[in-house]
């Protein structure tokens, strides 16, 4: 027994060793020397590339908690030197957005979890679970002026409510149909859902309360063929991807039809896989190409102007990008999906030239 005892006093000690040998070189690590005589020089990532000014620019990218400064005790880092790093991560972003706090939320769709990162505080927070339950594959997020959270769920015909603080509200399943794309009307404080399922549109008072659908399968305008995502601006003009008709179509506030564009190629200006779609200050519509790995900007008359990004896994490429949302300061979150990041990019517009 006394030798017994004795071996696991010496496993304990040899434990207390390995633990106090990561804090110090995690204590050591936590600064790095400085290059005396050396300056690192960053060369900008833009589009266009010189010597056309530069309209587009790279700021960087979201994967981790730790890419906004969230901050961990020593503990906590010494365990995850021994373990690995937390499941926090990113995995498969989808829906993304900008509340008024500036926080980025992220549905991420293997996860099954809503990221929630502040860049100004640090903090990093989620929601995985509601109402006894939990997300299967969260898509779309919109959100209204007090911050309230609008996920949509495909594979439950829903669209699910949070509070800012995450707390679940409730749940709209009226007139559902595979749900992706949702966008607030803050003005006229009304939800609109894209019912890729359903071919068409269905919109709600912001306590859930059914209105209307409006649209039906076909390729004429004002008809859809599995719409998939949409916005809407400040005039209240609502911009929706009419995915499998290859097109962008744009409606006035009051649903009718304004304008389209869009064909299906594989040339700038034309689309092979559109998906998620944002509007910046100037008027300028940014729609993701999934299949290009590739954002084009066109004008509200659908001109072609410029795309950004390619086939990648470097700073400024993509792999199967899927969203995109400009914040009021025209900085551009474009949710990189199979590179499991929010890639952060700003359009130049102090000039006030148009592209």
């Amino acid at each position: 027994m006394r030798e017994a005892r004795g071996e696991m006093k010496e496993a304990r000690n040899k434990t207390g060793v390995c633990i106090l040998f990561c804090i110090v070189l995690l204590a050591g690590c936590s600064t790095t020397p400085s290059r005396q005589g050396q300056e690192e020089v960053s060369i900008p990532i833009v589009w266009p590339p010189p010597p056309e000014p530069a309209r587009i620019i790279y700021e960087g990218a979201i994967e981790r908690p730790d890419d906004v400064g969230t901050k961990k005790g020593i503990f906590s880092r010494a365990v995850e030197f021994m373990l690995g790093k937390t499941a926090d991560r990113i995995l498969r972003p989808y829906g993304i957005a900008i509340d008024s706090n500036e926080r980025l939320i992220v549905a991420d769709t293997v996860f099954k979890r809503l990221h929630i990162f502040d860049r100004k505080t640090g903090k990093y927070t989620w929601i995985d679970e509601f109402k006894n339950g939990g997300f299967i594959s969260p898509i779309g997020i919109a959100v209204d002026k007090a911050d309230n959270i609008y996920v949509s769920e495909p594979e439950l015909d829903k669209v699910i409510v949070f509070s800012k603080k995450g707390d679940f509200l409730f749940e709209i399943k009226e007139n559902l149909h595979r749900p992706t794309g949702v966008a607030i009307n803050k003005n006229e404080g009304l939800l609109y859902v894209a019912n890729t399922g359903g071919h068409n549109l269905s919109v709600y008072e912001l306590n859930g309360k059914y209105l209307y659908t409006f649209g039906e399968r076909g390729r004429e305008t004002g008809r859809f063929n599995y719409p998939t995502d949409i916005h809407i601006d400040n005039q209240g003009f609502i911009y929706v991807t009419d995915s499998m008709n290859f097109r962008i179509q744009i409606f006035d506030k009051y649903r009718r039809f304004f304008s389209a564009f869009g064909s299906h190629g594989d040339g700038s200006g034309s689309f092979a896989r559109p998906k998620g779609l944002s509007v910046d200050s100037e008027g300028h519509i940014y729609v993701v190409d999934a299949l290009f790995d590739a954002v084009q900007i066109f004008d509200r008359e659908g001109r072609f102007l410029l795309s950004f990004g390619s086939s990648g896994q470097e700073k400024g490429k993509f792999w199967l990008p899927s969203a995109i949302f400009v914040d009021s300061s025209d900085r551009i979150y474009v949710s990189d999906s199979f590179n499991k990041r929010v890639q952060i990019f700003k359009y130049l517009n102090e000039e006030r030239k148009p592209l």
